[in-house]
């Protein structure tokens, strides 16, 4: 190849171990659209397909596969069980093995629409990403929907995460890491409107404006 373009910094440093090769960055684009409004929450709306038991929720979005181990999504399961705090588990798979590990503050949705998946980001406290991912665009849509991210601290969550502003950060891929972040977050202490313009940089535009550029250098030179 004449070229390489990396989607992450991580995925920049596994080019240059494995090839020898420098490599530019390109994020891949947010491509959902965030149209959906965040509904009030109250404990008193027990009915509200956007609580759990009444209660504001955090969230996990991610494929269910015992085959996937890296994803972590066990690590998340099992901090909010062990805390009896709400998780709600937007994504296909093997649910009957993840659901071993839940208590009853935890809920799985399955399969969910464009338009489902976006209310459920804009009405959680915060979305939970436990895996060590080359770049993890749910954390981009997260923040696009105006809602911090809770992540484990490598990968490409280090390039999307702002700590104490955007999200906070877990140092060990353990439950007990988790729940020590878990502890002692409060939503209110992250501006929805901080999250949003942080995601700004991985829009469409950007994306579509980098690639183009990057091309045309790299045919010219």
């Amino acid at each position: 190849p004449h070229a390489f373009i990396a989607i992450s910094q991580e995925v920049k440093k596994r080019i240059k171990k494995y090839y020898g090769r420098e490599s530019a960055v390109i994020y891949p684009p947010l491509t959902l659209s965030q149209s959906v409004k965040r509904q009030p929450l109250s404990v008193k709306k027990k009915t509200s397909p956007f609580t759990v038991n009444g209660l504001p929720y955090f969230l996990v979005v991610s494929r269910l596969s015992r085959f996937t181990p890296y994803k972590k999504v066990d690590i998340a399961i099992k901090a909010a069980t062990r805390l009896g705090v709400p998780l709600v588990v937007v994504g296909e798979g093997n649910q009957k093995y993840f659901k071993k590990f839940a208590g009853p503050t935890v809920q799985f949705v399955g399969k969910v629409s464009d338009k489902e998946l976006v209310a459920y980001y804009k009405n959680a406290q915060a979305l939970i990403f436990p895996g060590k991912e080359d770049f993890g665009l749910v954390m981009v849509e997260a923040q696009a929907a105006g809602i911090p991210v809770i992540a484990f601290k490598a990968g490409g969550a280090l390039e999307i995460v702002k700590k104490g502003k955007t999200g906070e950060f877990f140092k060990k891929q353990t439950v007990t890491s988790l729940v020590h972040v878990l502890k002692n977050f409060h939503e209110k202490g992250y501006n929805s409107q901080s999250c949003k313009e942080n995601a700004k940089q991985f829009s469409f535009s950007n994306f579509e404006k980098r690639l183009k550029q990057y091309i045309l250098k790299t045919l010219v030179s």
